[in-house]
């Protein structure tokens, strides 16, 4: 098994995010997380469409706050130019419908 695939023990939140392929935005999105001091256990990126792509943030739910911080993240991430549409949901919800 990969270390990527490993399940982590602990309670997780993912975001998903639809944006237009471009590398600037993908960097101001995952910024948002560093200036809030938000670290990333994982994030992928996949091609959806042409000039479209896939973007999966997961992060630690280990404060009290982090789901109302991811909350208000998704909401101005949303408003980038670029971002098609933006999500959250906790992981463990998003591994169980994926079997």
């Amino acid at each position: 098994m990969k270390p990527q695939d490993a399940t982590p023990p602990w309670a997780s939140l993912e975001q998903v995010y639809l944006i237009e392929r471009d590398a600037g935005l993908l960097c101001r999105i995952l910024g948002l997380y560093a200036s809030r001091g938000i670290d990333i256990l994982r994030a992928d990126y996949a091609h959806a469409a042409r000039d479209v792509m896939t973007l999966k943030v997961c992060v630690a739910d280990d404060l009290g706050g982090t789901a109302e911080a991811l909350r208000v993240m998704i909401d101005k991430a949303a408003t980038f130019a670029g971002v098609l549409a933006a999500a959250e949901q906790p992981a463990a919800l998003q591994r169980a419908a994926a079997s």
